[in-house]
């Protein structure tokens, strides 16, 4: 699973694009569609900081869900440390 981010400012101040796709589409990522009809979900810092901090509570059960949940929980942190500059505790970047 891939997690690709697009800054938006228009729609909303502060959010992010997050466009969650396949390995396979992610593989054909030149050709995904980033542009306002796109698709895709945006998101602010309260809403990317409430699905890592659910993540990091989050036990996996089966090995598929846990490299899921490792990628997802990284992209999540790095969008966090990275766009927002929020300090995470036990982070270190």
């Amino acid at each position: 699973m891939s997690l690709q981010v697009k800054k938006k400012n228009a729609k909303k101040k502060h959010a992010i694009k997050v466009i969650l796709s396949t390995d396979e589409e992610a593989e054909d990522a030149e050709n995904l569609d980033l542009g306002e009809d796109g698709g895709g979900i945006y998101l602010e810092k309260d809403d990317v900081l409430l699905i890592y901090n659910a993540l990091n509570n989050y036990k996996p059960s089966t090995d598929d869900e846990e490299m899921t949940y490792e990628t997802l929980r990284e992209q999540f942190e790095e969008i966090l440390i990275v766009d927002y500059k929020v300090k995470l505790p036990g982070v270190r970047w």
